[in-house]
């Protein structure tokens, strides 16, 4: 942790290449689900309630492993490549945001004034117009204005080779074709696998969390290794920069 603080104040202030910028917030990322986890495990050691924390600490690192293969992989893809990836995560996370005006809706009552819900809705698109201006088709119809999702044609007509974004398998399947990346990626992504498991939720279990609820209270993986993959691979991120 202490070593991407210091990585983040050593770097330039400023405009900067796309893929580095990118980089630096994956790594702020990391850093802010790390120190979660060290606060989590302040709670375990003062309580002794592994079980408790424990899956919370899971969800965590899966992002840390997850943002650690992605910064990666857009270092090594080169800059088409890594582009058009970052473009698509864009345009999915402006098409999620059209899923999400209920949580506006909420937001503006928070605010203690009374607003008319065509009035927020109107307010709502303009907003999404503001953010995601150029990913997002605009229609006046004359009655009311509408933002309309990307569709995979329209992705397609504009030049996308893939019309979703890579997923974290083909992620480290990239990666692991590289020889020095062969084995940080093969761990980063062996350990992504098995936090994952805390993600899904089964009736028969919750990835290895019920292992904690055994009178010893510990899971059957060794965290200090998992920590150190996940250094071996920032490592090679704050050492990189994009081709």
């Amino acid at each position: 942790m202490k070593k991407i603080q210091k990585y983040g104040k050593e770097q330039p202030q400023g405009k900067q290449e796309r893929v580095e910028k990118v980089k630096l917030l994956l790594l702020y990322r990391i850093y802010s689900n790390l120190y979660s986890s060290l606060l989590l495990t302040a709670q375990v050691l003062k309580t002794g309630r592994i079980s408790f924390f424990q899956l919370s600490m899971g969800l965590l690192l899966r992002c840390c492993f997850t943002d650690c293969l992605f910064a990666l992989y857009i270092l090594r893809a080169g800059k088409k490549r890594a582009y058009e990836e970052l473009d698509l995560r864009t345009i999915e996370y402006a098409n999620s945001m059209l899923e999400r005006k209920e949580v506006y809706r909420d937001q503006m009552k928070s605010t203690r004034k009374i607003f008319d819900g065509a009035f927020i809705d109107h307010l709502w698109e303009l907003t999404m117009e503001d953010k995601f201006l150029g990913l997002l088709t605009l229609e006046d119809n004359l009655e009311e204005l509408t933002v309309k999702k990307q569709s995979k044609q329209q992705l397609k007509d504009e030049g996308f080779s893939r019309v979703k974004s890579i997923t974290t398998k083909d992620v480290a399947n990239f990666l692991i074709r590289i020889p020095e990346l062969e084995k940080v990626a093969t761990r980063l992504y062996h350990y992504y696998k098995y936090f994952s498991q805390y993600e899904h939720f089964s009736e028969n279990g919750q990835g290895d969390v019920l292992a904690a609820l055994e009178k010893d209270g510990n899971d059957n993986i060794h965290l200090p290794s998992a920590i150190k993959s996940l250094s071996a691979g920032v490592e090679i991120v704050m050492n990189k920069r994009g081709k």
